[in-house]
């Protein structure tokens, strides 16, 4: 507002002086009049000039009188230069100051928040620290109930060890008694001599005598159609059971009186045949024997059935391995038969039904080193095979019907 103030009143006072010198140039020039010897012409100009040096002499004045920064920027402009060059060097050092500071408040502040973290983690260990403390202070008050337990059962045993002490007395005179039952006993012993070595006769031929069947050992199996009347399954199982039975004569079993070696409970064969009644698949019916079969004995049997279906198509992968290089037959050998363990127990986990001793099928000495002969030959590393050569069911087993693809892998 006074700077405003100041503008009008400059403008306003050199516009008087610019009338004032314009009057007097103006009588001048009608009165001719002459100043210092000069023309009217120049006398006018003289006037003119004079008057421009006033409004400026008067302008510059008002603003010496009314303005200090005026005064200051016409007298002192050097030192504000030098000041402002003082100035303009303590702010940068101040800049550069605090650039100082916030980098140092940046590194307190990481330095907060990673001492932030290890107090967590120190609350956090704290934490786990009572835990285990009250957790072994618990421990402790069970371990002082049962140490007192200890303490009783000790005394307990204490007394009875007295008392045991009182009863060896007791029990000497029982060994005295004893010693005469023993005598007893021996003559019991040899009375019965005969009877123990005519039954450990028996024994014996039953663990190494003329064993045709043993204990779990399959009889006979064949794939009967469920579903049927039950007229087509009497006959069916009539055939199975004279089936069997003629399968036993011909493995060595002894005709007995009734030219029927296979004996079979009732119950299990109304069960079977119920079963296949129901059912509406293929079956594998199998008869298993159930204890070691001397020749001249019967063979008790038992059946077993099991839902036939298709395990493996045409040309279907059962299993493979790869055989890296090997440092001695031996040890060949052992990696082919880990092989041959594992067909055979992939083989019954894809469905095949195992026999007694957990196989699926044999290979023949032959085969097994026709295969061997070829790996050993071979570059290794070499990679074995075992794929279907037609299609195999449950009840089959698992001998001509595979194929082993062997191939060497090395470049």
């Amino acid at each position: 507002m006074y700077g405003a103030v100041l503008i009008i009143v400059l403008i306003f006072i050199s516009g008087l002086i610019a009338y004032i010198g314009d009057l007097i140039g103006m009588k001048v020039g009608r009165k001719r009049l002459s100043l210092f010897g000069l023309r009217p012409k120049y006398t006018s100009i003289l006037v003119t000039i004079l008057t421009g040096i006033l409004i400026a002499t008067t302008t510059i004045t008002l603003l010496l009188v009314t303005s200090r920064g005026v005064r200051m920027a016409l007298f002192n402009m050097q030192a504000m230069v030098a000041e402002l060059n003082t100035l303009t060097q303590k702010v940068a050092v101040k800049d550069n100051r605090l650039k100082d500071m916030k980098n140092e408040i940046k590194s307190k502040s990481e330095e907060l928040t990673s001492l932030k973290e290890q107090k967590k983690d120190i609350e956090e260990q704290l934490q786990k620290t009572i835990d285990e403390y009250q957790v072994a202070e618990k421990k402790l008050k069970e371990s002082e109930v049962e140490l007192k337990e200890l303490t009783k059962t000790k005394q307990k045993l204490k007394n009875k060890v007295n008392s045991l002490g009182q009863e060896v007395d007791v029990l000497e005179s029982k060994i005295k008694d004893l010693t005469g039952q023993k005598k007893v006993l021996e003559n019991r012993v040899n009375n019965l001599s005969y009877s123990l070595k005519f039954v450990g006769q028996k024994y014996l031929d039953s663990m190494t005598g003329d064993i045709v069947y043993q204990k779990g050992e399959m009889i006979h199996s064949e794939v009967i159609e469920a579903g049927a009347s039950d007229k087509v399954i009497v006959r069916r199982l009539d055939e199975f059971i004279g089936n069997a039975n003629r399968k036993a004569i011909k493995k060595g079993i002894e005709n007995q009186k009734s030219n029927r070696v296979i004996k079979m409970y009732e119950e299990d064969l109304f069960r079977v045949a119920k079963a296949l009644r129901q059912k509406s698949t293929r079956m594998v019916v199998r008869l298993v024997a159930q204890k070691n079969t001397l020749q001249d004995e019967e063979v008790v049997a038992k059946f077993s059935l099991y839902e036939d279906y298709q395990v493996y198509h045409k040309n279907q992968l059962i299993a493979k391995k790869q055989i890296n290089n090997v440092e001695s037959l031996k040890e060949l050998e052992k990696e082919l038969e880990t092989f041959l363990t594992k067909v055979n127990n992939q083989a019954i986990k894809d469905g095949l039904i195992p026999n007694s001793q957990g196989q699926v099928g044999s290979l023949n000495f032959s085969r097994f080193y026709s295969l061997f002969n070829k790996l050993q030959r071979l570059e290794k590393p070499v990679q074995v095979k075992v794929v279907a050569k037609e299609d195999i069911w449950r009840s089959d087993s698992l001998t001509s019907n595979i194929e082993f693809i062997v191939r060497s892998l090395a470049r």
